[in-house]
């Protein structure tokens, strides 16, 4: 009895001690649960996803836009083919293409599939801007757009690009800085046209610093990671070629490129969503 009253009396002290300190308990829970609501009410009123949401938006975009461009890219593989000259040998007559014509073809077939890579992601990232924020048919439009813009970049960067990949790469499997280099240019050029389709996709032009400078790194971490992969697990597999001889190199390559450089806007862009228990940050 006695330490029932004595628990009793201690309730009490604690009661009057939080109203003396102008706190009240009641209000302070109605508050808390207050806030626990307004949170998805205010991503719903300003159009934007919780962050896991809009995360996993951008990896499903990167992953289809890999895809995309991976059956595009070996529908047209080798496209553009050398041209032949007869060449006799030993009294046998054959067509052969020369050094210059088969130069001038991977040339060609790399330009093309860069193209095509560009096109992909730069589509698939504007798209995914527009449905974080509840806006698919923006996303779909600047996509239209986006991607002939994508398509430029890659097949200018690769244009300009290969030509010192066959002058600069030795016939050394040892090689890596070269080939990481030139194809880091090349995604980069890429990844730079999806972060700005996903910033204009989703409105948000204020972030396309965060964006691109993002998409870069993630275009840049690619390069290494394909060839150190590559290297692992086909050693018997060459990647240092401008377009990849086997269709595994070519997959392994298009889908690095498009899920880290999805993973790299979302890095940069969607930190400051709440997630969905939590209330949106002030600006």
């Amino acid at each position: 009895m006695r330490t029932l009253l004595s628990r009793r009396i201690q309730g009490d002290r604690r009661a009057m001690g939080s109203f003396e300190s102008g706190v009240n308990p009641a209000q302070t829970e109605l508050e808390s649960t207050a806030a626990e609501v307004q949170a998805p009410v205010a991503l719903k009123a300003s159009g934007s996803r919780a962050r896991s949401q809009s995360w996993a938006i951008l990896l499903a975009a990167g992953v289809v836009a890999g895809l995309v461009a991976w059956v595009a890219g070996e529908l047209t593989h080798g496209f553009f083919r050398p041209r032949r000259y007869s060449v006799e040998v030993m009294g046998m007559k054959s067509m052969q293409p020369s050094r210059e014509s088969q130069k001038a073809a991977d040339i060609a077939n790399s330009t093309l599939t860069s193209a095509i890579l560009g096109s992909a992601t730069a589509f698939m990232m504007a798209l995914a801007g527009g449905l974080i924020v509840r806006s698919p048919l923006r996303g779909a439009m600047v996509g239209v757009v986006a991607q002939a813009f994508g398509a430029a970049a890659g097949a200018a960067s690769a244009f300009v690009l290969i030509p010192i990949f066959f002058r600069q790469l030795v016939p050394d499997s040892n090689d890596l800085l070269t080939p990481i280099l030139i194809h880091g240019g090349i995604w980069m050029a890429i990844g730079v046209v999806g972060g700005m389709a996903f910033v204009a996709g989703r409105n948000t032009w204020r972030e396309l610093p965060l964006a691109v400078l993002s998409a870069c790194v993630g275009a840049f971490i690619a390069s290494i990671s394909f060839h150190v992969l590559s290297g692992m697990l086909f050693p018997h597999i060459s990647s240092l070629e401008p377009v990849g001889s086997s269709t595994v190199i070519r997959l392994l390559a298009t889908f690095l490129v498009t899920v880290l450089v999805a993973i790299g806007i979302a890095k940069g862009t969607l930190n400051r969503l709440p997630h969905p228990g939590q209330s949106k940050p002030a600006h």
